[in-house]
């Protein structure tokens, strides 16, 4: 949250006098509690997207292996099926 003014920077940037904290003093209450909250929830969304990040490297590279995979198992597969015709179906030049 370091883009943001926290609840006490800008309570300190408004010059409140003390009645008006006093006044105010259930909503400054509240809004210390949401952004103790805000703060919280926003460590454990960058902990889990930091986590779904490593999770999808991980994924991209076992595709990357797959993919290698796939194309030698297509290699060999048109080999064989290469293999597999019969002679007298070749027509030589």
């Amino acid at each position: 949250m370091s883009n943001y003014m926290t609840v006490d920077e800008l309570l300190a940037s408004k010059n409140l006098t003390r009645e008006e904290l006093e006044l105010h003093r259930d909503l400054i209450e509240d809004c210390r509690k949401n952004e103790i909250k805000i703060t919280e929830y926003c460590a454990t969304t960058r902990e889990n997207i930091e986590r779904m990040a490593d999770i999808l490297d991980d994924v991209s590279g076992k595709m990357v292996a797959l993919s290698v995979a796939l194309e030698a198992i297509i290699g060999e597969a048109e080999d064989i099926s290469i293999r597999m015709i019969p002679e007298h179906k070749f027509h030589r030049a």
